[in-house]
């Protein structure tokens, strides 16, 4: 028997163990319809005790194999195992088969604890298939979590567009995160985890740029300023409501909510200075009131739709 991981023949051995206590219990609890039968039985577990014997020393040898010593608990354990079940085999050749039962269910368990010693003792080592898909799980959680980051960003960098600030060298390197990121799946799927950990290391390096970019404009925007955008998204999407109610477009009225709670979320910031919150939430909002519109596209030609969802201009102070 080839033997690779002791954990499964741990397992193996145990479900073994509920079989045989399974048979065992059955055989006892039942009415006997003669000796022959009940020896029959006993024979049958015994050979099945036999059998988690191979299995137990085959997983032994094979960690022996592997330079790996068997914990002297565990050896006790399966000494202990090999008494009982020569124990059941004088029993069961004098026809005592009830007994004999007995001692194999305390083998099969000096067996179990045997394996369960060595299990929780030595350290399994994981296979390669193993090491790559921790390393993909890894890899893929960066990954979802960057692109949760980059989002954000692009929420906040449409916003500082709104309200007049030059952004193209943002959407650059936003653009360039997306590459990042789209070959780092790429190098994934290949598993070229090296190559995959380094575009990742680069994707971090562009979205703290951008981050601390981002900070430097919400340092820069003054409250009076925010207070005066927000003023004006209450126009816009007040617009927009009347709009999406006459139409009856539940998808652009709960995209509406929305902008609506976001705003809300804003204005308590902004009570309390929290400048990158306000910020945040106002970038939540004009994503949402941009979908929203989005919704009425198909059946509003109206332009006064276009021109009411069409900020104006803040300037800079």
């Amino acid at each position: 028997m080839h033997l690779k991981r002791a954990s499964k023949w741990l397992v193996m051995l145990t479900l073994i163990v509920v079989t045989l206590s399974a048979l065992i219990l059955a055989s006892t609890s039942a009415t006997v319809q003669n000796d022959t039968s009940t020896k029959n039985k006993t024979e049958d577990l015994f050979e099945l005790l036999q059998k988690a014997n191979v299995t137990v020393v085959e997983i032994f040898r094979q960690l022996e194999a592997d330079d790996k010593t068997i914990p002297q608990a565990s050896l006790n354990e399966y000494n202990q195992a090999l008494i009982l079940a020569e124990e059941s085999r004088s029993l069961l050749q004098s026809g005592n088969y009830s007994e004999a039962e007995n001692k194999i269910i305390q083998a099969l368990q000096k067996f179990k604890e045997a394996l369960r010693i060595v299990y929780t003792t030595i350290p399994e080592q994981p296979t390669e298939t193993e090491t790559a898909l921790e390393r993909t799980a890894q890899l893929k959680s960066s990954i979802n979590r960057y692109s949760e980051q980059l989002q954000r960003i692009e929420n906040l960098t449409r916003f500082a567009a709104t309200v007049g600030y030059n952004t193209t060298a943002l959407e650059t390197n936003i653009q360039t995160v997306k590459a990042l990121l789209e070959s780092a799946s790429s190098n994934i799927a290949q598993k070229r985890f090296e190559a995959a950990s380094v575009n990742l290391a680069d994707a971090k390096a562009l979205i703290d740029r951008l981050v601390n970019a981002l900070n430097n404009i919400a340092a820069n925007l003054k409250i009076q300023r925010l207070q005066t955008y927000i003023a004006q998204t209450e126009v816009r999407l007040a617009a927009i409501k009347e709009t999406a109610i006459s139409l009856s477009s539940t998808a652009s009225l709960a995209a509406l909510d929305n902008a609506e709670t976001s705003l809300n979320n804003a204005k308590e910031y902004l009570e309390k200075q929290q400048i990158n919150e306000t910020l945040s939430e106002l970038a939540n909002s004009r994503a949402s009131e941009e979908e929203a519109v989005e919704y009425l596209k198909p059946t509003a030609s109206s332009s006064s739709l276009t021109s009411s969802s069409r900020p104006n201009a803040v300037q800079a102070p």
